[in-house]
């Protein structure tokens, strides 16, 4: 290795793994340590009998332009052989008695089709459709918090400034009370929308950023989803010279006079490094790798009030047959049904892709089936109930199948049932929540630090930094790492 720092990376997802790029590029040896056989952590999928089942990806914020599309480029994980899609149809909501709600990713023909069902709130719509507009003018800074001085943000401020504008009028707003303002007089058109989401306390900005991406084309889906994604990464990272450690737990971060200088594996094994990153779960990072030794009271505070992403399910099913949609979401209220011994507290959702060939074999058809279901039931499950619980998860499953796809089920070839269980298995996810924190209209335009405060050659990544989680965040959370540790060698940082 020479004379090159070395940086130990602590998680192979998405953050690790830029953390890993970037340090590569800028001249630093790196290793990364994963949990799991593969690389991609939350974002990735698996094999059973030749269907491919997604666990991440159903769309990607900057696909198109902006810091974040740079970064991806940067890291590998859109190349010249990635194909983009961007889909016509958001998703499909669909109520209890059976209306819907179509969300279309072009938001003049969005405009339109809520025209169609309450011509009398034209005013209201009109004022939703501005607002989606204003929002999407927001442009992520390319540099780390640190680095960011007052003609930074001038500029950004001029640049964004209909999107900031937006998150000073409804940053402090729930999704529900940002629709009760806007005073819409149809009762049907005001339940379709309050219906979007079923978490009372989701952030009103966070929603109409979303949608601006979309009406952008900047959130489209990468053929090949989660699992390509990983692979394309992990290729650019070894093809750097990187170095992946599979299979192996980080059990204690090892600290000298306030230094970061190493890690223990769980095997005892002792790996030196001048500089340690955590792109691993958050709260296992701070309360057992680091023994709960340096913290600080808003991370304290974080992780005691912050609310998370509940837990998730997800039913795969490979199926023998072509099933086509005009709706590749659907989001079905079901609010009080049970899918096994979850009582759903808002819906679930269904996910045909038929419109990715690299999820099925030809002619055959890969469907999941994901709903939220609170970790608190799957805490303490023994492996005989956990085995139960299973079995009846499909037979509900199954139902629910048959009853969107009529006839679907006597081609089912393969069934798999992935739990909050499975999602600590292999990432350690707390509480397994997929996405970290819920963005809040408290916490929407918050951030964490990636430096603890009394701890040196050590920096955190990963979606834990950011309310709403996700790939983009991630990604460029690992490359203001490196930003930072430059700083510390007195090196300039480069991208590329």
């Amino acid at each position: 290795m020479g004379n090159k720092k070395k940086i130990i990376v602590i998680g192979g997802g998405v953050s690790g793994m830029s953390v890993g790029i970037y340090a590569q590029i800028n001249g630093f040896d790196s290793q990364i340590i994963e949990r799991h056989s593969i690389a991609g952590g939350i974002c990735t999928a698996w094999f059973r009998k030749k269907y491919r089942f997604d666990y991440s990806i159903q769309w990607l914020v900057g696909t198109k332009e902006g810091a974040f599309h740079d970064t991806m480029c940067e890291t590998g994980i859109i190349d010249d052989s990635t194909e983009i899609i961007n889909a016509e149809i958001h998703n499909r909501n669909v109520a209890k008695d059976g209306t819907d709600l179509i969300i279309y990713t072009n938001l003049w023909k969005w405009e339109k089709y809520l025209l169609s069902i309450s011509r009398k709130d034209w005013k209201a719509i009109s004022r939703l459709c501005r607002d989606i507009r204003w929002a999407s003018h927001l442009r992520p800074f390319d540099i780390a918090p640190a680095f960011r001085t007052p003609l930074h943000y001038f500029i950004a401020f001029f640049k964004c400034f209909p999107s900031l504008c937006m998150a000073a009028l409804h940053k402090g707003q729930t999704y529900t009370e940002y629709i009760k303002s806007l005073k819409i007089k149809s009762p049907e058109l005001e339940d379709k929308l309050l219906n979007i989401y079923g978490e009372g306390n989701y952030s009103a900005y966070a929603f109409l950023l979303i949608m601006g991406w979309y009406f952008r084309k900047n959130a489209g889906y990468p053929i090949g989803g989660s699992l390509g994604v990983a692979e394309r990464m992990q290729k650019r990272y070894e093809s750097l010279g990187g170095e992946f450690i599979f299979k192996k737990n980080v059990e204690e971060i090892i600290i000298e006079n306030n230094i970061a200088k190493g890690v223990r594996l769980s095997d005892g094994t002792i790996m030196e490094a001048d500089y340690v990153v955590s792109a691993a779960d958050g709260h296992n990072t701070l309360y057992n790798l680091l023994k709960g030794k340096y913290r600080s009271p808003k991370l304290d505070k974080v992780y005691a009030s912050w609310k998370l992403f509940t837990s998730m399910v997800q039913v795969s099913f490979g199926i023998n047959k072509d099933l086509k949609t005009d709706f590749n979401i659907q989001v079905i209220l079901a609010e009080g049904e049970k899918i096994g011994s979850t009582t759903l507290a808002h819906n679930y959702r269904i996910l045909n892709y038929n419109f990715d060939p690299t999820m099925a074999p030809e002619g055959k058809s890969c469907i999941i089936i994901r709903y939220d279901s609170p970790f608190q039931l799957w805490e303490k499950m023994t492996d005989e109930e956990y085995k139960e619980e299973k079995k009846k998860i499909e037979e509900d499953a199954l139902k629910i199948l048959e009853k969107h796809y009529p006839g679907s089920t006597e081609f089912v070839e393969v069934c798999d049932v992935a739990t909050p269980k499975t999602t600590i298995r292999y990432t350690g996810a707390w509480k397994g929540s997929y996405e970290g924190f819920i963005p809040s209209p408290k916490n929407v335009v918050d951030q964490l630090d990636q430096k603890i405060p009394n701890l040196d050659h050590f920096y955190l990544a990963g979606q834990w930094l950011f309310p709403g989680g996700g790939i983009p965040p991630s990604v460029h959370s690992g490359k203001w790492a490196i930003q930072l540790i430059c700083r510390d060698e007195g090196k300039k940082f480069v991208s590329k």
